[in-house]
């Protein structure tokens, strides 16, 4: 006889996600992502839209990957009407995105995974035995919002990535500022890095594909061939040849698969696992320290992942604002005629691997829009794990089923809002 138990409303992610699974002689059958978020058509919505609203609309999907969403949805459009940025101006693209990225995992790894680790519900649980850690860690989630005003005119929905470049620059001033930023950030974060590294996760592994962009010498965010681990690449474009999507009954969200229906996982384990030999060196040097390798067959490393990501991105950004200081940009948007077009751009989101794809008629207005996000793509790996995890649990006589799996689901990062957009017409 089977059994469903179904874990409702996960706490501690972005937005509403139901698992269920259902239990046959000791083992799990299947399991359901369910997510519970109002389709927001917004795909629908863009249509018609003239290219320049675009953007604005694209980022508010979601309150916490918005940074991302507004630069990806800006690549898009660029490569439809043929725009090519100066390597200043790419530069400070990347400058908002690795703001958006240190906001993001800062609030994934010590607001929503660290009570786990803990045995607590909540972080304010661990006020009164780690408040020192606690005001580290919002010390850091400011300078990260600080950097990200700086570059992007606003610590939450930037406003100044527009197609072409910027609205504004920011002054040498602001640049330098947001360099001692970077490295109180790079100082800051180490000792709570050390702390993630630490943390005793269950034991669990299973070999998956692992898609993420891949970098030459560098961990890329806003370019670059689609690695799929032991399978090749594939070129942003051809996105629609690889993966495919799936509609499934019980869930608000599409769900995603590879060309040959097997599922794969995106996100900060898929980039570390592809890109490991671009990690930096202070990165580098920490894993080491705690004898974190990649690539990793486990789920619950894509926390460690983040964390070092934390690390990385820090000394990227410095990198980064160095080379501006001395070279800094000599305009902030390039000219550029309206005309018919497609374009795709494939980035980094913090959850993984994003796509934005429009289509524009000779007046700049939307004709296609499709939006492909990283937890959309992460729900049939999620619950081909969870199938494993919880049957290891049960044959293990595991006691706290439901906190375990929790903190399965909680180890993706999912953003279930992004991922719940879509028209059904089937």
């Amino acid at each position: 006889m089977a059994k469903e138990v179904v874990l409702e409303k996960v706490a501690r992610i972005e937005g509403l996600l139901n698992l269920a699974v259902v239990i046959r002689e000791g083992r799990v059958a299947e399991a359901r992502a369910e997510a519970l978020e109002g389709t927001r058509l917004l795909e629908r919505i863009l249509l018609g839209r003239d290219y320049e609203e675009v953007p604005d609309l694209a980022s508010r999907m979601c309150g916490v990957c918005q940074a991302i969403h507004r630069v990806t949805s800006v690549q898009a459009l660029e490569r439809a009407l043929g725009v090519e940025l100066p390597e200043q101006l790419e530069l400070l693209r990347e400058l908002v995105a690795i703001g958006g990225h240190l906001q993001s995992h800062i609030l994934h790894l010590y607001f929503f995974v660290l009570p786990d680790f803990m045995g607590r519900s909540s972080v304010f649980e661990l006020l009164p035995s780690h408040e020192p850690l606690i005001r580290r860690v919002l010390r850091l989630k400011r300078i990260a919002n600080a950097i990200t005003e700086i570059v992007g005119g606003r610590a939450v929905h930037p406003v100044t990535p527009v197609v072409g470049g910027f609205t504004s620059l920011p002054s040498r001033l602001k640049l330098e500022r947001a360099l001692a930023l970077a490295k109180a950030f790079r100082d800051l974060v180490e000792e709570p890095v050390r702390l993630i590294l630490s943390l005793e996760a269950p034991e669990f592994e299973r070999r998956t594909a692992y898609v993420s962009l891949r970098g030459d010498g560098e961990i890329p965010l806003l370019k670059g061939p689609v690695a799929v681990s032991g399978r090749g690449e594939f070129q942003p474009h051809e996105y629609e040849r690889h993966i495919r999507y799936v509609t499934e009954s019980y869930s608000m969200a599409r769900h995603y698969t590879l060309s040959d229906g097997s599922e794969y996982m995106v996100g900060a384990l898929a980039r570390l696992n592809n890109n490991y030999h671009n990690l930096s060196d202070g990165a580098r040097e920490m894993a080491a320290s705690f004898s974190v390798k990649f690539p990793s067959y486990s789920p619950f490393d894509n926390n460690r992942a983040q964390a070092l990501e934390l690390v990385h991105f820090a000394e990227r950004a410095i990198e980064i604002l160095d080379a501006l200081l001395e070279s800094p940009p000599g305009r902030a948007r390039i000219g550029f005629e309206v005309h018919e077009g497609e374009g795709v751009a494939v980035t980094e989101a913090p959850r993984g691997l994003l796509i934005h794809h429009y289509r524009l008629d000779a007046r700049g207005r939307v004709t296609l829009a499709n939006i492909v996000t990283p937890t959309a793509q992460n729900y049939k790996n999620l619950e081909a794990d969870a199938r494993e995890f919880v049957t290891v649990l049960l044959k293990q006589g595991v006691e706290d089923l439901e906190r375990k799996t929790e903190m399965l689901i909680r180890a993706y990062d999912p953003c279930v809002s992004c991922s719940a957009r879509f028209f059904r017409e089937h």
